[in-house]
């Protein structure tokens, strides 16, 4: 790459990143405007029916097979290939331990490393130490080349899902990985990457450069990547461990530029660390765990600034991706993958503020898995009630949830069992189109076979089918058919055209 692109693309970062309001401090008044970007131009698949689907499908069952499949039994017109992840519930077959689907390879892959599943050029990576990044896997299949021109004689449009999930491995499978994680609050690596790391943020741009300029048949980029910042780490989600980051020697410079103490920071959070240890060992403070919490936030304002440093400079990180990707193919849609913790956690919900993100994005994919939704949502819970609620049960704290929530489900001890209901998928959809005030499209994320305990709900064709309807009957332009092919089902999968005839799409 010569000096003269290196500029211009540091040029589109360096605008789209100061403009976007998620970059703002605390102190700032005014939202500087985006760049103009001219959505009509932006080309959006109408309606949209897509699924996400990992190399090893196209491996065990043949290309053609596959998309006769996805065709014929879904209505499919759009891939969400995964191109890039090292994490399992995205790549792979099915999770070992969980029944294996009625079609593929009837085996566990337990040798999956994971990677980019496509060639790059290394000229987009002179400015990263992230640059050997290639899948072995499958023979180093480039599956972008095996099948964009499969797809396109068939009018499907192929979406690279680049998918940025943390893999606890990935230290040990992705070269120089080690260079670019977090630090956590005692001063310990961790295996995350801090996206204020400029080898890493350089990693993630180039990667978007990468495959706009060298796959130009390409129909757009969806971006994944489920983390969140300390506090939230320390709360909860129904998946999350906690840990505190980041405070790399990045983060503590953008702190200190921010006028926030770092030291009061650490020391707020090691405190709060040790109210939530004290919930674990049953021990209770005097005034109870809540207000100890509410104590700890008028010592230590630090904790919530040093919470949103976390959160501005992720969102920063995706706007500056947006102003890459529109500075090479505007006419390209890039959108978000917004995890599910936007729909069970309230704190989360507030800082993935829809309103915002429109700025920086042509479509968001909301996360609205109900089936699984159900297990998740009490871990949640559980969650809640032994860190932040733990002076209550969750049984306690699930009517008042609910109300916060505008949620109407199962009571506590049939949630996990009977997952959420269409209801969810419906006023989750209408949530989310009126939080992007309809400027740019909504794409439910509808959950087939995500695996779930052997008590806990399990996906049946009328799940998939209600799902996909309440989503259109909210307004939603179009769905993703997720988590990925290979957990799911055929007659589930199916599932997804009746719903989509019920709704009047096809």
């Amino acid at each position: 790459m010569n000096d003269t692109n290196l500029a211009r693309r540091r040029f589109f970062q360096l605008i789209s990143a100061a403009a976007a309001s998620v970059l703002a401090s605390s102190a700032e008044a005014t939202k500087p405007a985006l760049p103009q970007i001219d959505r009509t131009r932006v080309k959006q698949r109408k309606p949209y029916v897509a699924i996400q689907v990992g190399v090893v499908s196209f491996v065990d069952e043949g290309t053609d097979k596959v998309l006769d499949i996805f065709q014929e039994k879904a209505h499919i017109n759009t891939l969400w290939l995964n191109t890039f992840t090292y994490e399992r519930g995205t790549g792979g077959r099915q999770i070992p331990g969980h029944p294996l689907p009625d079609h593929g390879v009837q085996a566990y892959d337990t040798d999956y490393h994971g990677g980019a599943f496509y060639d790059y050029d290394p000229r987009f990576f002179r400015h990263t130490v992230l640059d050997d990044f290639r899948a072995p896997d499958y023979n180093r299949l480039n599956i972008l080349k095996e099948v964009l021109p499969k797809a396109k004689t068939r009018g499907i449009d192929v979406v690279a899902w680049d998918y940025n999930n943390v893999d606890p491995s990935m230290p040990a499978k992705m070269k120089n990985y080690e260079l670019v994680v977090e630090v956590d609050v005692y001063g310990r690596r961790t295996n995350t990457a801090c996206f204020n790391n400029e080898n890493y943020r350089n990693f993630l741009f180039g990667k978007i450069e990468d495959l706009l300029k060298t796959y130009p048949d390409l129909s757009g980029i969806a971006w994944g990547c489920e983390r969140q910042g300390p506090l939230m780490n320390m709360i909860g989600g129904s998946w999350t461990t906690p840990f505190i980051t980041c405070f790399c020697s990045d983060c503590l410079r953008k702190g200190r530029q921010r006028g926030i103490s770092t030291e009061r920071a650490r020391t707020g959070y090691i405190e709060l660390g040790k109210l939530f240890d004290a919930g674990r060992k049953g021990q209770r403070p005097t005034d109870g765990y809540f207000i100890s919490f509410w104590q700890l936030l008028l010592e230590y304002p630090e904790i919530l600034a040093w919470e949103k440093l976390w959160t501005d400079s992720y969102h920063a990180v995706r706007s500056e991706i947006y102003g890459v990707a529109k500075a090479i193919a505007p006419e390209k849609p890039l959108g978000w993958h917004i995890m599910h913790n936007a729909t069970l956690s309230p704190f989360y919900r507030a800082e993935e503020d829809y309103r915002e993100t429109k700025r920086y994005a042509d479509f968001v994919k909301a996360v609205t898995y109900n089936n699984c939704g159900g297990p998740r949502m009490v871990a949640f819970l559980n969650r809640l009630a032994a860190t932040l609620f733990h002076d209550a049960k969750p049984a306690d704290i699930l009517p008042l949830y609910y109300k916060i929530m505008d949620y109407d489900e199962a009571p506590l001890d049939k949630l996990a069992a009977t997952g959420l209901s269409a209801d969810y998928v419906y006023r989750e959809t209408k949530r989310a189109t009126a939080g992007v005030n309809n400027e740019i499209p909504v794409y439910p994320g509808i959950d087939i076979d995500i695996p779930t305990g052997a008590n806990e709900k399990q996906t049946k064709p009328d799940d998939v089918r209600n799902a996909v309807k309440a989503a259109f009957a909210a307004g939603a332009a179009g769905v993703i058919l997720s988590r990925k092919y290979s957990e799911m089902r055929l007659a589930n999968l199916e599932g997804a055209a009746h719903g989509l005839r019920d709704a009047g799409v096809v």
